[in-house]
């Protein structure tokens, strides 16, 4: 019974395992052939990354948009969360269980009514 859940960790690792696996591959290498394993692994592709300085827009715009979302994120949920575990009021049940269930549903679900809202 230990073959299904083996089954599905290998495909859930099966990205991550492909992501470095081309990481350490050449260009040339990439483009011709289906390899398992990297021939001549190579760690050009990091020292690319890490020197050249047209990366370096995006990471400062990833790090950017990281720190707002955070501060945003935490500056309305922390008044938020104290105010459910604090005060009782009408429809705070039914409030938190909305937002709970938000924060649950899948992004997909909400596809179809953003759509049909916005065309």
């Amino acid at each position: 019974w230990w073959i299904v859940p083996t089954l599905y960790i290998v495909v859930l690792l099966l990205p991550i395992y492909w992501l470095i696996n081309m990481s350490f591959k050449t260009n040339a290498e990439i483009v011709s052939s289906l390899t398992l394993f990297p021939h001549n692994p190579t760690l050009a592709n990091y020292r690319t990354i890490f020197t050249d300085a047209s990366w370096y827009s995006g990471y400062i715009n990833s790090i950017t948009y990281v720190v707002m979302n955070m501060v945003i994120s935490v500056a309305v949920a922390l008044p938020a969360a104290y105010a459910f575990s604090r005060y009782r009021f009408l429809g705070d049940k039914h409030l938190f269980f909305w937002l709970l269930t938000n924060r649950m549903a899948p992004p997909a679900v909400f596809a179809l009514p953003f759509f049909q809202l916005y065309s």
